[in-house]
């Protein structure tokens, strides 16, 4: 009589009938976590973090798991053809892998990848057996990288139980669990933006303090021309004051005094640019005088002459400060 048992073939009356898988996830078993790469500045790393299966306990038939989480970056993906192939073997035999990537509407993530070995040796004395190593590659628009699984022994009972021998990974203590790495991305932005923040902070009150550079002052004939250009004509003897004073005031500020009629030959060899002006100039004081000093005297609005006036002195004042 032949009975075949999940690969295992038996003959004779007697025969093994398949144990569970005997795994545990119970929290006394930990998980080893491997750093494989390293990204750029500010990038996520691939990350590799297995959950061991137990190391003893197994016998002939039974089922061990090599469950491993990979933290893939968005600008990675797994070659297919790092994955390992479902084959035969003597002592162990690979049955089963499963990887289960990010979801597609997803660049980058966590994936999963299940492998399934089967016992096909039952020694006559505890025998430790080797889990192979695995190496993923992941390729994409950022340099090839691997994830790699080192090989784990696991030992293997006959079928009388005998006790576990005292090896590191193989007693009932198990090595702590490294904590995994966290990805620093969204603190670098942070300390970007408030970088950001504090540097335009900074200068918009060093700006408000000492001016801006590219920011001119204003000058003194076209404060003088915005406020006359748009008095009416023929102008009324409000206007006629009010357009009087403004470019009285723009004088006053380019000479750096009050400018009356005796310190015009001062202030023209000072600013010899405004000296085309002079006979208008001597007009406006002699109109100034008549319209502010002179008892009982009244000035002729000729806004229309006091315009003119400002637009030249306007155009010689740009010229000077080129």
């Amino acid at each position: 009589m032949r009975m075949r048992l999940r690969g295992i073939s038996c003959r004779g009356r007697e025969w093994i009938p398949e144990r569970g898988c005997g795994l545990s996830h119970a929290s006394t078993f930990l998980a080893a976590a491997l750093l494989l790469s390293v990204g750029a500045a500010f990038g996520q790393a691939l990350q590799l973090r297995e959950m061991e299966p137990r190391r003893f306990g197994y016998h002939l038939g039974d089922v061990v798991e090599r469950r491993a989480e990979v933290e893939i970056p968005a600008d990675l993906r797994l070659d297919p053809e790092s994955l390992p192939v479902p084959r035969l073997g003597t002592s162990l035999e690979l049955r089963e892998v499963r990887w289960e990537p990010p979801p597609w509407w997803r660049r980058g993530g966590s994936a999963t990848l299940l492998l399934r070995y089967q016992v096909l040796r039952s020694p006559s004395a505890p025998q430790l057996l080797d889990l192979p190593p695995v190496t993923l590659r992941f390729v994409g628009t950022a340099r090839p990288q691997e994830a790699r699984l080192d090989g784990l022994p696991i030992l293997v009972s006959p079928l009388v139980p005998e006790p576990p021998p005292e090896r590191r990974g193989l007693g009932a203590l198990q090595p702590d669990l490294p904590p995994p790495l966290i990805d620093s991305r969204p603190l670098h932005s942070r300390l970007a933006v408030e970088a950001l923040i504090a540097v335009l902070a900074g200068a918009a009150l060093l700006g408000s303090l000492l001016g801006w550079p590219w920011r001119r002052h204003p000058r003194h004939f076209d404060r003088a021309w915005r406020q006359i250009r748009r008095l009416p004509e023929p102008a009324s003897a409000v206007h006629w004051r009010q357009a009087m004073t403004a470019l009285h005031h723009a004088l006053d500020l380019s000479a750096g005094e009050a400018l009356f009629a005796p310190g015009l030959d001062a202030f023209l060899a000072r600013r010899p640019a405004f000296s085309p002006l002079r006979p208008q100039l001597e007009r406006f004081f002699e109109l100034s005088r008549r319209t502010f000093f002179a008892p009982g005297g009244e000035a002729i609005p000729e806004l229309g002459w006091l315009k003119a006036l400002c637009r030249l002195a306007r155009v010689l004042e740009r010229e000077s400060e080129r």
